[in-house]
């Protein structure tokens, strides 16, 4: 692994969960998504203005981002559970690479800002 582990872990959540997340429900809004629930979303959704839709484009990663915030705290708060991350032969727990892994989404050099490829308002 090139890069620390706490950062690969950082990398791999932005993408694959925060990203992700944010891309689907911009493709259900925007009628891309054809499942059943994109429908009904569709269908709930139907009498929304444009800018109400706006200000529902703007939460979505709000409401991802608040549910990463509340993910890693549970993982940082629980000693039960641990997330380990494998560099060669040594394992090392995500909690002890961290001083506070729910701030580790934020700031200028937090893991949403460096990894994230998707809209981000800090306001």
């Amino acid at each position: 692994m090139s890069e620390n582990g706490l950062d690969y872990f950082g990398k791999i959540l932005i993408s694959e969960v925060r990203d992700r997340t944010i891309t689907n429900w911009d493709m259900i809004l925007n009628g891309k998504m054809k499942g059943i629930t994109a429908q009904k979303v569709r269908e709930e959704l139907s009498g929304f203005s444009d800018d109400n839709l706006e200000v529902l484009r703007w939460l979505i990663p709000k409401i991802t981002d608040t549910s990463l915030h509340n993910l890693l705290g549970m993982v940082e708060q629980n000693n039960e559970i641990k997330i380990e991350i494998y560099d060669g032969e040594i394992k090392k727990d995500i909690t002890q690479l961290s001083d506070g892994l729910e701030g580790e989404l934020y700031t200028d050099d937090g893991w949403i800002k460096r990894f994230s490829k998707e809209r981000y308002d800090e306001n």
